[in-house]
């Protein structure tokens, strides 16, 4: 009985780490660049099936294999649809590349290119403020007098000028050796172990356009709503058998 309101606990604490990651995804439902997350759970055999039999099972639930837990949680990469603005300093990124942005001490990796220009004459991301930084690892700066602005696909920014092209800087479009490097700070943002290496090759940049999130509302309601069900439906479970183990207990008092 007690190991059945184990189990049952391991059921609605899995489901209420999913409602976390479900909230989160659709408070960024309109957050450009945003990668949703999901959560991976992990089957577990029980204790007879792992030992044959053979074994008196422990004394700690907690040491009984089982049941289910939450292996981790994950992040879909995958690209999101290419919003257009009409901005000539917004720029979506098709493929695995990734912007390198600064906020004067720590660097940062995002797929949020909506941009614009701060008083300083850098382009900055219009969301965090942070400097959009060139391959060479220098702010991107905008002249006070620039015309017409035109970024190439390979993420080359350039000014119009009497119809000619003149080269501003180049966007520092980046990878991590593995996505298992990166991981997830707030308003898309990334932090990064290891190397990067460039992604021009993989990526192409779309200027006017912003990569809308990558959470679907309709979905992620509906699995929402499905992780509550299951939360309500485990913590039954641990209510009815608390009441059967009480009656137990009543009827060999007797």
């Amino acid at each position: 009985m007690l190991y059945g309101l184990h189990l049952s606990t391991q059921g609605a604490q899995n489901q209420l780490t999913r409602l976390d990651v479900l909230a989160n995804n659709l408070a960024n439902a309109s957050t450009n660049g945003f990668k949703r997350d999901f959560a991976v759970f992990q089957a577990h055999q029980s204790y007879d099936r792992t030992y044959g039999g053979q074994e008196k099972p422990p004394g700690n639930l907690n040491e009984s294999t089982g049941g289910t837990s939450t292996a981790t949680v994950r992040t879909d990469f995958s690209t999101g649809a290419a919003t257009q603005t009409g901005s000539p300093f917004d720029l979506a990124i098709q493929g695995d590349g990734f912007l390198r942005v600064s906020d004067g001490q720590a660097e940062f990796l995002t797929r949020n290119g909506r941009l614009t220009v701060n008083a300083d004459g850098e382009l900055v991301q219009q969301d965090t403020g942070h400097r959009v930084l060139s391959s060479s690892g220098t702010s991107l700066e905008i002249p006070d007098n620039a015309g017409e602005i035109e970024i190439s696909t390979a993420g080359g920014l350039y000014q119009l000028i009497d119809g000619e092209r003149v080269l501003l800087g180049q966007f520092d479009v980046v990878r991590p050796t593995s996505v298992d490097a990166l991981e997830k700070r707030p308003d898309g943002l990334f932090t990064f172990q290891g190397s990067l290496q460039s992604a021009v090759e993989t990526s192409t940049l779309r200027q006017g356009f912003v990569e809308a999130s990558g959470v679907k509302p309709i979905e992620e309601l509906m699995d929402l709503i499905e992780a509550s069900r299951v939360v309500e439906t485990n913590v039954n479970m641990m209510k009815m058998q608390d009441e059967m183990l009480g009656q137990l207990l009543q009827s060999a008092m007797r």
